[in-house]
């Protein structure tokens, strides 16, 4: 009997800290209009008041208006969350500080030819992953190729994007035009690659 009680008074106290466990308070990326592409602003944090709260991110296109808490959202921006239509402009999500992802329709193929090598020049194999939130008004995909050495991913920030366009041998297209788009082959020879330079340049 007294075996019977302990280990009932073990099984509740399990219970309870499981389920403050899954009732933990959330920590959410926080920003609201402009500030978020303020590079400066990018760690700012909100702790969810509700534990039942969770994390979002709105958009409009790629541009990020609004990083933060659920039940905070401003009133004007609150109905982007609540649709459920297809190419949401509203990320959601339940871990601590993961809603610094870009919108769904700005994906880039992410990729070191030192590492994969489909990367240089099967790129096309490759699945296009989301973006990190953007910083500046626009979010782009880049291909970097020098000699032997090719990288792909995603231009967030204006000083990437800069960058890139100072650089002859890199290229910028918008995953919001093309899925992936910077999947093409600008090898020398590669009439794809071609056309590509003189659509960027």
């Amino acid at each position: 009997m007294r075996a019977q009680a302990i280990y009932s008074v073990a099984l509740l106290v399990l219970s309870l800290i499981g389920l403050g466990q899954a009732n933990t308070i959330a920590s959410c990326n926080s920003c609201y209009g402009i500030n978020c592409q303020r590079t400066s602003l990018q760690a700012q944090e909100q702790k969810c008041a509700d534990s039942l709260d969770y994390c979002v991110t709105i958009f409009d296109d790629s541009k990020v208006m609004y990083k933060g808490c659920s039940l905070e959202i401003p009133l004007t921006l609150r109905q982007r969350c609540e649709s459920h239509s297809k190419g949401s402009s509203c990320f959601k999500c339940n871990s601590d500080r993961c809603n610094n992802v870009g919108a769904m329709d700005y994906a880039c193929v992410q990729c070191d030819a030192s590492k994969d090598a489909n990367c240089a020049e099967n790129a096309s194999t490759l699945q296009p992953t989301r973006c990190v939130a953007p910083t500046g008004g626009n979010s782009y995909c880049y291909v970097k190729s020098s000699g032997s050495s090719t990288q792909r991913g995603c231009a967030t920030t204006v000083a990437e994007q800069q960058s890139c366009l100072k650089d002859a041998n890199c290229l910028l297209c918008s995953p919001g035009d093309i899925r992936g788009c910077n999947a093409v082959n600008i090898s020398n020879n590669s009439n794809v690659g071609n056309r590509f330079i003189r659509f960027l340049r």
